[in-house]
């Protein structure tokens, strides 16, 4: 498969990512079984997420320092992400968790579109 194919790939599974993780945590949040499916495909969602990111990640080894922050942080993110999860499903506080989710995100989607396979009106920051 050419690249640009792993990276659509990679797009659509992060925004299927964002989804799912809002329809797990609102499941988790009003006590529905939804949120139970929801966070089962989230975690299928995380696995095509994180294969595809590695792969673009190995192709791209010699493109510099941002590829290797981008993938710390999007590890992070994933991480973030099911722990928010998990202390919902167990009915903890996850204020903390959600915040650090939201900001990784949001940190993980920009310096995603600043690489110079992203959109190029971000390219100008990094």
């Amino acid at each position: 498969m050419p690249l640009i194919a792993f990276l659509h790939t990679h797009v659509t599974s992060w925004v299927l990512l964002l989804v799912l993780f809002a329809v797990a945590y609102i499941g988790y949040k009003n006590g529905n079984k939804s949120g139970k499916i929801a966070h089962m495909v989230f975690r299928l969602m995380l696995l095509v997420a994180f294969g595809t990111g590695l792969y673009l990640y190995l192709q791209l080894l010699e493109g510099g320092m941002f590829y290797h922050v981008k993938i710390t942080v999007g590890l992070l993110t994933l991480i973030f992400g099911e722990m928010t999860l998990i202390r919902m499903k167990k009915h903890k506080p996850a204020g903390t968790m959600f915040g650090g989710f939201v900001i990784l995100a949001l940190v993980t989607i920009f310096i995603g579109y600043a690489l110079p396979y992203g959109l190029s009106f971000f390219s100008n920051f990094i």
